[in-house]
């Protein structure tokens, strides 16, 4: 049924794309308020379909009428913008000899603190002591909350941690990965604020060891509400490869499948990969980061859809990211409150700085929507902010819809029919984008705290 009633809407979009072409031939004559009121619906239906087909496709659709409306769908490649890096921003530090970060917010104060693995089990935390919006990293303090179990074997060298939470009880719990290709979970049993992890348990929920340098990423991709594991890997004769492993269980009991290796389309990379997912063409699916050996970092662009993933060859360095030192490991997090995703990447220690490794900052400086939103229309208020149960919406322009979306790009509610206070009371504490689409086709993101 889902299927049928995206295939009429693309089917809709073929006809109103086609109909304005028409129109824009001298020979018709057609009234001025004819072609507005075909962009109107060409708008809303794109505004719709961006979450289930990729930009690419869209554009193949409309042909010409994209010019015509002003639709650019700008290649995200050139269309994002990131800054020159800043290394070890906010108060923090290098680490010793090669730094894996991975960001959560592991205290529930809303903003996201940073957990950055390095050589030997050893793990830094630096909390986060400013805001969603200016953040300031408190002194790393060494194996908190019961880490200290991943320095028992100090013969796998390096670790590499991701986060997510996988038995859906709203507090975060962390897999590592090792040096020889095994998993290591660790169960937060305190909670969403003060976090504890129980010992490790080894290759978990049927995941099973891959080659060197085990790096794990968590998302969703096949869309259907559970956490999957895209695992990069060393290997200095093939490449570093990414090994799948779909979650088959639920939110709350995780299993994965066998592994299926660079699957999607994906290719391998040199030597070493370290992979890092965001939506970073703003198109409702997950695009790929992954970080080398060489400190490149290759961008693969997500063609498919939020339930049937497709990646093009990659892109080196895009977007004013400039390589790194070795062991690139990149992370993604909205640093500043802007509603985009900024960069933090972790490299490998210089031998004549005593090898330390920095942790380099590169800030999002553009977003590509394909139409531009009100992100500085004053008239959009959303409170209260932080909120517990109701949000109320103000605006001048008519709500046509509102989507809430955690920050790994999942959806968990839509709202429609110009709706001024929605019910949050069934998500999780934590932190949420929130898109609200007017009558018009624009739209504007804003970001919320859920207590």
């Amino acid at each position: 049924m889902k299927q049928n009633y995206y295939a009429r809407k693309i089917r809709q979009l073929k006809g109103l794309s086609k109909k304005l072409q028409r129109l824009q031939q001298p020979l018709h004559g057609a009234s001025p308020e004819m072609p507005q009121k075909l962009i109107l619906k060409m708008k809303k239906l794109i505004r719709e379909l961006q979450f289930v087909f990729s930009g690419v496709y869209l554009r193949r659709i409309l042909g010409s009428a994209a010019i015509l409306i002003g639709l650019s769908f700008v290649n995200p490649v050139s269309a994002q913008s990131f800054a020159k890096p800043v290394a070890n921003p906010f108060g923090l530090r290098a680490v010793d000899s090669a730094a894996f970060p991975a960001f959560a917010d592991l205290d529930g104060d809303g903003d996201m603190d940073l957990l950055v693995a390095e050589v030997k089990g050893y793990v830094e935390y630096f909390q986060n002591t400013g805001s969603a919006k200016n953040p300031k990293f408190a002194a790393p303090v060494q194996n908190p909350f019961g880490l200290d179990t991943l320095m028992k074997d100090t013969t796998t060298y390096a670790i590499f941690p991701a986060f997510a939470d996988l038995d859906d009880d709203g507090d975060m719990d962390l897999l590592v990965g090792r040096y020889n290709g095994s998993f290591e979970y660790l169960q937060n049993i305190g909670t969403a604020t003060k976090p504890k992890f129980a010992a490790p348990i080894i290759n978990p929920f049927g995941l099973d060891s891959v080659s060197h340098f085990a790096a794990p990423a968590f998302v969703d991709l096949d869309g259907d509400g559970d956490m999957d594991l895209l695992v990069g890997t060393y290997d200095s004769v093939n490449g570093g490869n990414m090994e799948y492993f779909e979650n088959t269980g639920t939110p709350t009991h995780p299993q994965f499948a066998a592994p299926v290796k660079n699957p999607f389309g994906l290719t391998s990379t040199y030597y070493f990969a370290f992979p890092a997912f965001a939506d970073v063409d703003n198109d409702g699916d997950q695009d790929l980061l992954v970080g080398e050996y060489y400190g490149n970092l290759e961008y693969f662009e997500n063609t498919g859809t939020k339930t049937h993933p497709k990646f093009i060859a990659p892109v080196k360095n895009p977007s004013g990211i400039d390589s790194l030192s070795y062991l690139a490991a990149p992370a993604f997090a909205d640093l500043d409150g802007d509603g985009d995703m900024d960069l933090l990447v972790g490299e490998a220690g210089d031998q004549y700085a005593n090898y330390a490794a920095n942790l380099e900052y590169f800030e999002n400086t553009a977003i590509s929507t394909g139409i531009k939103p009100f992100f500085n229309d004053a008239s959009l208020k959303l409170y209260p902010n932080p909120v517990k149960d109701i949000l109320m919406l103000h605006a001048k322009e008519k709500i046509e819809n509102v989507e809430v979306f955690d920050m790994l790009g999942k959806r968990h509610a839509v709202f429609r029919n110009n709706p001024n206070r929605i019910s949050l009371s069934d998500l999780k504490a934590g932190i949420y984008m929130v898109k609200i689409t007017f009558e018009k086709g624009d739209f504007a993101v804003r970001k919320i705290q859920k207590q």
